[in-house]
């Protein structure tokens, strides 16, 4: 079995291909990869033993070619390689890779010995297709604006994967991102991080759903990626999270992005380790004051003065408060304050809230 493809082609699939990768010391499969080529559509498989990624080329010249792989080798020699044609070939135990030069790599074995055939759930499951798609570009603006605000720790599993039902939200239960998208019609789902991350590997703007129970399935003609839907939807605390992203504030104002971000990384080394992170702001006519616990930093950021303008005081932690501005993709921070357990940030569709810190002293 031999196949041959142009080496810019086959680098590209492998460098989207290993973002599947799980590399898992303790589940070996995680570390492999099936190379298939049926029909003259070449198909690259990798797995984190929960979710599956497939990468697909067709107009591969070649036999029908199957062979499972180690990445780490494999992946390293491809991109490595600089001559204009890879040429695959099996023979017995080893892969011959033939670019610069003449390279075996040795095949992983079943504890019988026998060639390791790749688990290929796509073709095992029968799913229904919804009736409506969703868009590359709004996975992306998930992944650079809602996935700041997941929890990265289990205290609460739920809140590691996102809320998807009329919107898709995140929260780790100092901040909320909440995108006004509905991916999935009426279904609610809660959608690993993991999952959601591979959905950036794909490249064509249309995406086709499918599912079948926990089983849920995204396609474009060059890119699928399977998985399951997480458990515990029923722990998120969506009513109360609604009620976060709805608050009504009685003032607003908007900044310069990278005004405020520049000022911040300024201020944030006078923010010492018995601050707790706090910054204060300070709402004045003349700007908003951004300020140390101990004043030992202290800058104003020019506005006009709105018809609603108020003065107002608020402590924010500044790691935080930096998260949720750089994950805004408009040049101006349109941000809403007024109320005593949080402040709003709204940049299209999207809206962030982060809550107030406490002075305890």
């Amino acid at each position: 079995m031999k196949l041959t493809i142009k080496t810019i082609q086959l680098q590209d699939m492998m460098a989207r291909s290993v973002k599947g990768v799980g590399n898992n010391k303790l589940i070996p499969l995680t570390s492999l990869m099936a190379i298939e080529l049926k029909d003259n559509v070449l198909t690259l498989i990798t797995t984190d033993a929960t979710n599956y990624l497939y990468i697909r080329k067709d107009k591969v010249e070649g036999e029908n070619f199957y062979v499972v792989v180690e990445v780490d080798t494999f992946s390293k020699l491809v991109s490595k390689t600089t001559s204009e044609n890879i040429t695959l070939e099996l023979k017995e135990n080893m892969l011959e890779v033939k670019g610069n030069g003449t390279y075996s790599i040795e095949l992983p074995l079943d504890e019988d010995g026998q060639a390791i055939k790749y688990p290929d759930p796509c073709k095992a499951a029968a799913l229904s297709q919804l009736p409506n798609e969703i868009h590359r570009s709004t996975i992306q603006v998930i992944l650079d604006s809602i996935k700041p605000s997941l929890a990265t720790t289990l205290e609460v599993p739920c809140y590691t994967g996102y809320y998807a039902a009329d919107s898709v939200i995140a929260t780790d239960s100092s901040k909320i991102a909440d995108m006004a998208v509905n991916l999935f019609g009426d279904q609610k789902y809660l959608i690993s991080s993991e999952l959601m991350d591979l959905l950036g590997v794909m490249t064509e703007e249309r995406i086709i759903v499918s599912t079948d129970g926990d089983k849920i399935q995204f396609t474009t003609p060059d890119c699928i990626v399977f998985g399951h839907v997480m458990e515990g939807i029923e722990d998120f605390a969506i009513d109360t999270i609604k009620q976060f992203i709805d608050m009504e504030f009685s003032s607003m104002c908007a900044v310069p992005k990278s005004t405020l971000l520049q000022l911040l990384d300024r201020l944030s080394l006078f923010v010492g380790p018995f601050d707790e992170n706090a910054v204060i702001l300070t709402f004045t006519k003349q700007g908003i004051q951004v300020s140390s616990k101990a004043s030992s930093g202290v800058e104003i950021i020019p506005y006009s003065v709105s018809e609603n303008f108020k003065d107002f005081i608020c402590m924010l932690d500044i790691q935080m408060f930096m998260t949720i501005v750089k994950a805004q993709s408009s040049d101006m921070i349109e941000l809403w304050y007024g109320e005593d357990s949080a402040i709003k940030l709204v940049d299209g569709n999207v809206t962030q809230v982060l809550a107030l810190l406490v002075d305890e002293e």
